[in-house]
């Protein structure tokens, strides 16, 4: 998914970086990792989504009984089910993914309506 937005980069951008006098790591720093931000950003954001909720990462990954967190607040539901701590669970499974849509918000926005050639 990144590689279509760092080819969507033209060339020429950093031939003339070279040409001005950047090294690979000011050129890197100052110009590439800007012009890539959007699609950082939709990428980090589709990896955030989809490994989430994954089942198959908390079990392969943990040593413990890992377990994603709406499997974790599916197993608070019994016959004395205490709400409050359901609400409260929820409501922190969601605080995540909040953060991380406020803080890429803009460059999500820039990332889906990128013309790639």
């Amino acid at each position: 998914m990144l590689e279509s937005f760092i080819s969507a980069i033209p060339k020429e951008i950093d031939e003339t970086a070279f040409i001005d006098g950047d090294s690979f790591f000011r050129f890197f720093t100052t110009k590439l990792i800007p012009l890539m931000a959007p699609g950082i950003a939709v990428t980090c954001f589709f990896c955030f989504m989809f490994s989430w909720v994954e089942v198959v990462f908390a079990r392969a990954l943990t040593v413990t009984n890992g377990k994603p967190i709406s499997m974790a607040i599916s197993a608070l539901f019994t016959f004395q089910t205490d709400i409050g701590l359901v609400m409260a669970m929820t409501v922190l499974s969601i605080v995540p993914g909040a953060l991380l849509i406020y803080f890429v918000r803009n460059h999500i926005a820039k990332g889906f309506t990128i013309k790639v050639n």
